[in-house]
């Protein structure tokens, strides 16, 4: 991924920034946005290991240390240059988020609220998307940096265990109740009952192999992890402002990823009537 490459995808998503802001569209070129906007964080994030390199690498200078070794696939852009892909990139899935253009589930309304919370908060307060700055463990900037890293992150986890709470409630489907759910690995079998079919089921667990084996997502995991459980210096100053965008991202395609292949509201409805219909019938 080459700085050239990287401007015209830029430039791309400044076309696509336009014509979401400035006019209410169809939820037919809705979805074709979020099918390219998805296509292009699976090439460019997913599968390609060159901006978590260059992000890693900016890391190391805002003295937090990861114990990761990436390998960057391709030349690696600047630092101003990857912010700005990721800024723009995050503009875009806010805008696609505030306008309700997808993930409108009333089963999943906290999640919603956790990434409005995060689109209103960075959009107040500039110290979110900083990269030039950083900040010391006596510094509200510092606080708020850490808050809403691990507050988007438990978006994982929150999304597990609201469907392992509903097919349960709903006997769905029959599961072993644990402590231990992973999202890449379990999110899926879990959740076979809420699939719009079997199609969009493996469609779904491709994308879940396919964020698994990530380094980008390896590498958001590894901070997370980090955050918890490292020692901070209270002599040093940090920042992980494009780790929060990278991490925002991640979650923002998988959002896109259910939108595409979970029932909707109405679908799953439908569904556990029609199993408290067959439970009467069969008791």
């Amino acid at each position: 991924m080459n700085e050239l490459k990287l401007n015209e995808h830029c430039e791309k998503i400044k076309q696509l920034i336009k014509i979401v802001k400035n006019k209410r569209i169809k939820q037919s070129e809705a979805d074709d946005i979020l099918f390219f906007i998805g296509n292009m964080i699976d090439e460019v994030i997913l599968k390609d290991s060159t901006i978590s390199h260059r992000l890693n690498i900016n890391l190391i200078k805002n003295n937090r240390i990861l114990e990761i070794d990436i390998k960057p696939n391709k030349i690696i852009p600047s630092t101003k240059d990857t912010h700005e892909f990721l800024y723009l990139l995050k503009t875009l899935l806010s805008l696609m988020t505030i306008k309700n253009y997808f993930f409108n589930f009333y089963i999943y309304s906290e999640i919603k609220m956790i990434v409005n919370y995060y689109i209103n908060k960075s959009t107040k307060n500039k110290y979110y998307d900083s990269v030039n700055e950083r900040f010391a463990v006596n510094e509200l900037e510092f606080h708020d940096q850490l808050v809403i890293y691990k507050y988007l992150y438990s978006i994982f986890d929150k999304l597990m265990f609201i469907n392992v709470f509903l097919v349960n409630k709903y006997n769905l489907k029959t599961i072993d109740i644990k402590s231990n759910y992973i999202f890449t690995k379990d999110f899926d079998s879990v959740s076979m009952p809420l699939f719009k079919t079997t199609v969009r089921k493996l469609a779904f667990a491709e994308y879940l192999k396919t964020l698994n084996k990530s380094v980008s997502f390896h590498y958001i995991r590894k901070l997370r992890n980090n955050l918890e459980h490292s020692f901070t210096d209270p002599k040093s100053k940090y920042n992980i402002a494009l780790e929060t965008e990278l991490l925002f991202i991640l979650v923002s395609r998988t959002l896109i990823q259910m939108h595409r292949d979970l029932k909707n509201d109405d679908e799953l409805i439908k569904l556990i009537k029609l199993n408290q219909v067959n439970k009467v019938k069969s008791s």
